[in-house]
């Protein structure tokens, strides 16, 4: 039999398959346990993912003057120490730990210049009033 289908084909002569019943079907094989891996499971590094999500946070919030000084130090911080963590055995999320790096480095350098800028013209305002 060459056919794809379970049914045998319908030749009224054979006596073995009548035209009416399909062919009987193998049962399923028994199924095992999963064997437990040989690998441990990876972790992901928590610092980096926080790094990377403040980094982001970061490049978004640019224009915040003091805020954004911050929050890049703080996403560079935290994708510092998930670089060191993600080296450790067990550990995954390097990729991520990088981003945040990049991210809050970048975000760095607009928030310097408009904190200057703010508190440029901030002192502006105050030494000589509104009508300079």
């Amino acid at each position: 039999m060459t056919s794809s289908t379970p049914y045998p084909p319908t030749n009224p002569d054979d006596p073995q398959y009548p035209a009416s019943t399909p062919m009987p079907v193998p049962a399923y094989p028994a199924q095992y346990a999963a064997a437990p891996s040989p690998y441990p499971m990876l972790r992901n590094s928590g610092l980096a993912i926080a790094g990377m999500v403040v980094g982001i946070l970061a490049l978004i919030g640019f224009w915040i003057p003091i805020g954004d000084v911050v929050m890049g130090l703080i996403a560079i911080g935290l994708s510092w120490a998930g670089l060191q963590q993600s080296s450790q055995p067990g550990y995954t999320g390097r990729g991520m730990a990088v981003a945040g790096l990049v991210c809050g480095g970048i975000a760095m350098i607009p928030a310097i210049i408009v904190m200057i800028l703010f508190f440029t013209a901030a002192t502006a305002v105050t030494t000589c009033g509104a009508f300079c």
